[in-house]
């Protein structure tokens, strides 16, 4: 594992010359934008996490590659704990080949839109990342109010030697335009300085208090992301965006158990949490004062692809069951709001929407991927919990509700 602070914070803070925080978020939007203009990459991550708290200490690590060009072109890779998967496209067709199991998937590629509703397998987690990183680079900037820039440093990445700006911003400063209350982050970043790359990058977590929330353990979290490799607009060979099978692969229609799929029996038939809803305004209601009104839970958050794609068939059904007495409410896991708050005005969306600044929310219940949906009856029990559920399935659940609700079934048969 790979740990900062060769040297007292403080002392670091005293070398940096106090250089202004203008200078910091100038360095900040000159790289993201360049991550932002790529029209192809090639990127290689290497990102280790440790948790640790008075009872326990946890280490996992993970590797992640992203190969795009014009033209529906990629070639996307992951290992970590939670298994590996290789996703190629040459644009015309697309594989997905998970080595664990030996097996890969042929066929057509997916249209934006289809890929966007397409629910991964706990074995592609890692390769689904990778897909975001060129975005979460670019992204970083809008994110900041302010950063500075520390000591310049000299780090070995891959063998190289690579000169480097460094740029350290704390959520406990304020820094983040939206701060998660219950976390006290610092983030620090490597900047190669002759090609305006980010070659590293470190996040560390705490909690602000000791005391448990929603019944969890308290613990420390640090991240650390080392980048081998990063070529932005290059050429790749045609080589990159072909899956040649192993031999003794088996080519399969489709893989079973994707993640979180299905309903989970021991969440349904249980009363549900209670929840207290804090708008942007101020105002807080709680679940528990709905009660007598079915209610539908979306948890989501704008870098996940299937939640997005769900949007305009979950406000069809919102449509048939909002007249009906179904009370819809979203809950999203953004860091920023402001991104939550300007999909939602791009999609009219037009149920009410929760941000979960400090995961509370999720906890409650107990959320561990999205796109979640639970569904409430009148007198506060679950009836339907799922992640990476069909909209269909939804609405077969809600027909069940009562008789107000029992066209749905019929829809739902007929669409069949």
């Amino acid at each position: 594992m790979v740990f900062l602070a060769a040297l007292p914070l403080g002392l670091i803070l005293i070398q940096s010359a106090q250089v202004s925080s203008t200078d910091a978020l100038t360095l900040l939007s000159e790289v993201g934008q360049r991550y932002a203009d790529a029209k192809s990459y090639h990127i290689e991550a290497v990102e280790e996490e440790t948790s640790s708290g008075e009872l326990f200490r946890d280490w996992h690590k993970t590797f992640m590659t992203a190969i795009v060009m014009p033209g529906g072109r990629y070639h996307y890779e992951g290992r970590s704990v939670a298994g590996a998967a290789v996703l190629i496209s040459d644009g015309v067709r697309q594989w997905d080949y998970l080595p664990e199991r030996n097996a890969y998937t042929q066929g057509p590629a997916l249209s934006e839109e289809a890929e966007k509703k397409r629910v991964h397998q706990q074995d592609e987690l890692a390769a689904s990342n990778a897909r975001w990183i060129v975005a979460r680079q670019g992204l970083l900037p809008s994110l900041l109010k302010s950063a500075e820039l520390m000591p310049d440093e000299v780090i070995s990445i891959g063998g190289k030697s690579i000169e480097c700006f460094v740029v350290r911003f704390a959520d406990s400063r304020e820094d983040f335009k939206v701060r998660r209350p219950s976390l006290n982050r610092e983030s620090i970043i490597w900047i190669d300085k002759s090609r305006k790359i980010i070659v590293k990058k470190v996040e560390r977590s705490q909690p602000l208090t000791t005391r448990p929330v929603s019944g969890q353990v308290r613990f420390a979290t640090e991240t650390v992301v080392t980048y081998p490799v990063v070529e932005l607009d290059q050429q790749e060979p045609a080589t990159s965006f072909t899956f040649v099978p192993p031999g003794d692969a088996r080519l399969v229609e489709a893989f079973s158990n994707p993640i979180g799929s299905g309903t989970r029996p021991e969440m349904v038939g249980k009363p549900a949490a209670e929840l207290q809803l804090k708008s942007k305004e101020g105002a807080t209601t709680s679940l528990s004062s709905l009660r007598g009104k079915p209610v539908f839970l979306d948890f989501w958050a704008t870098w996940c692809g299937p939640c997005k794609g769900m949007i305009p068939d979950l406000v069809k059904l919102y449509d048939e069951t909002s007249p009906k007495g179904l009370v819809w409410l979203g809950i999203d896991n953004d860091e920023n709001p402001e991104a939550a708050e300007k999909f939602i005005s791009q999609e009219h969306i037009p149920w009410r929407n929760y941000h979960d600044l400090d995961g509370a929310m999720a906890a409650a219940f107990q959320r561990n991927s999205i796109p979640l949906g639970v569904l409430i009856d009148a007198q506060g029990t679950i009836r339907f919990y799922a992640a990476g559920y069909e909209t269909k399935d939804l609405q077969s659940a809600i027909s069940k509700l009562g008789p107000e609700f029992g066209s749905l079934a019929v829809a739902n048969a007929n669409a069949h």
